[in-house]
């Protein structure tokens, strides 16, 4: 069942979907870059923390991918990326954190700001609700871990009003159970999934940068 959805550490991830889903890949998320002098005009305090909000992102924000940050931090892959994202937001401590690894975030522009760690970035909704339209997807459910739980009509509903919508580990899906989005808590990726094969084509006509599962891959795909 979707409503309790949940993935065991250690367990490939293809072997814990449910049915009719057969294919899953992690979405990264992009990192953020706002004009320059975005965070100097918007802060009100030395030293204090800014994140741009949601709307701000897409008015005014620009998708920056992995790929490059990986390029200027110098860090070496994916995971290594994923570790250090996670680092930087506490999200792994003691002997599991690579400080090492966050630090070389200190080398990226003081308005490219880290991708959003509990919900779907704002910059995959709308290519996410496109897979959908494309698949004659018309309406969806979502669920969320506690309480919340609905249906929206993809001809009705904007990205803007789905990003709205978002919490942490909720999950969107079609009715029939197409295709599905879950975001992870602290993770930094979205779980994609869907019922064919065709997932590599999909991520390239997408231009997403993901972490496609395969038969061994399990929710800690960045420690493995």
């Amino acid at each position: 069942m979707l409503e309790t959805l949940h993935f065991e550490e250690g367990v490939p991830i293809l072997r814990q979907l449910p049915k009719p889903f057969t294919s899953a890949a992690f979405l990264l998320h992009p990192f953020v870059r706002m004009p320059d002098g975005w965070e100097e005009q918007k802060r009100k305090r030395p030293y204090e923390h800014m994140y741009p909000s949601d709307e701000e992102i897409i008015a005014m924000g620009r998708p920056v991918s992995w790929q490059s940050v990986m390029t200027v931090c110098g860090l070496r892959s994916e995971k290594e990326t994923a570790l250090a994202l996670m680092t930087a937001v506490t999200a792994l401590r003691d002997e599991y954190a690579h400080p090492e690894s966050a630090r070389l975030f200190n080398r990226l522009h003081p308005d490219l700001y880290l991708p959003s760690d509990d919900v779907t970035s704002p910059f995959l909704i709308p290519g996410l609700l496109d897979v959908f339209r494309s698949k004659g997807i018309k309406r969806c459910t979502y669920y969320e871990p506690v309480e919340e739980k609905g249906i929206f009509s993809l001809n009705q509903t904007a990205p803007s009003d789905v990003c709205g919508l978002l919490r942490a580990d909720m999950i969107i899906a079609d009715e029939k159970r197409r295709a599905a989005f879950m975001s992870i808590y602290d993770s930094f990726t979205t779980l994609f999934l869907m019922e064919d094969q065709d997932m590599p084509s999909v991520i390239r006509a997408m231009s997403w940068e993901a972490v496609i599962c395969s038969d061994t891959a399990c929710i800690n795909w960045y420690s493995q």
